[in-house]
């Protein structure tokens, strides 16, 4: 399938983890995706394996919580490559994350978290929104969690930036219709990632999927899929929206 070719995609995290799997997935489609990680090693490999794959990609060595790197980079992008058509906030803080009752969550963690996730995600937003608007297009889609209807003991700091993350999206989403450009989330619950792995043990992991309707653990590919839709033609009518992605143990309506 090479329904994006043409397009620009800029994914953020996209070195490891979900986000290579994201950068796999759009570059497959045809999209010239850019991937954006504050590792620039990681980042440069990624790269060469999708060049490697014959599928077009660039590497952009990235911090989001730096706002004028931000717009300095976003516009580099566009200057390089005419446009800037999908912008997949993916990068967050998360593996490094202590867990802690609210009150001992340090003050220095709880800020990071804030810099990171929802500042960090706001920063691509906006540095993004201006070219979209020049072109009378633009597909956003914002990571956020499950965990943010789980309510997860000792981890408010996470969740409370990822509830943050649906909260733009809606607004952005209100903002931006107008103008051709849809703005989503995606909140993935528990991903086999090394990422995931850092902060619980496989087996806690396992042993708590009791409340999953699909009785396993989510993989990135459960979660590509997804956020290439919600940036497809198929889905121009879907807007502000958050696609929980947990395997069944939230299901709200």
């Amino acid at each position: 399938m090479t329904d994006f070719e043409g397009r620009v995609a800029v994914i953020t995290g996209a070195a490891h983890g979900i986000g290579s799997e994201y950068a796999r997935h759009f570059a497959g489609r045809g999209a010239h995706v850019v991937v954006a990680d504050i590792d620039g090693d990681a980042a440069a490999t990624m790269t060469k394996e999708l060049t490697a794959a014959g599928l077009s990609a660039s590497t952009l060595v990235l911090d989001i919580a730096d706002a004028a790197g931000c717009v300095n980079a976003v516009d580099g992008v566009v200057s390089e490559h005419g446009s800037l058509d999908f912008l997949v906030n993916n990068a967050a803080l998360y593996a490094n994350r202590d867990f802690a009752i609210a009150e001992e969550i340090s003050l220095a963690m709880w800020q990071k978290m804030i810099d990171i996730n929802v500042s960090g995600t706001f920063y691509m937003c906006r540095a993004a929104i201006p070219h979209m608007k020049r072109q009378e297009f633009g597909r956003i889609v914002n990571q956020s969690s499950a965990s943010v209807y789980a309510t997860v003991p000792r981890s408010l700091h996470y969740s409370m930036s990822k509830a943050a993350v649906i909260t733009m999206t809606k607004t952005l989403a209100r903002e931006l219709g107008p103008f051709g450009i849809t703005v989503n989330a995606i909140a993935p619950g528990v991903i086999d990632t090394e990422a995931t792995l850092k902060v619980v043990p496989r087996e806690v992991l396992e042993k708590g999927l009791g409340n999953a309707a699909l009785r396993r653990i989510g993989h990135p590919s459960d979660l590509a899929p997804v956020v290439g839709f919600l940036c497809s033609e198929g889905a121009s009518y879907i807007t502000g929206q958050t696609v929980i992605v947990d395997g069944g143990i939230n299901m709200l309506g």
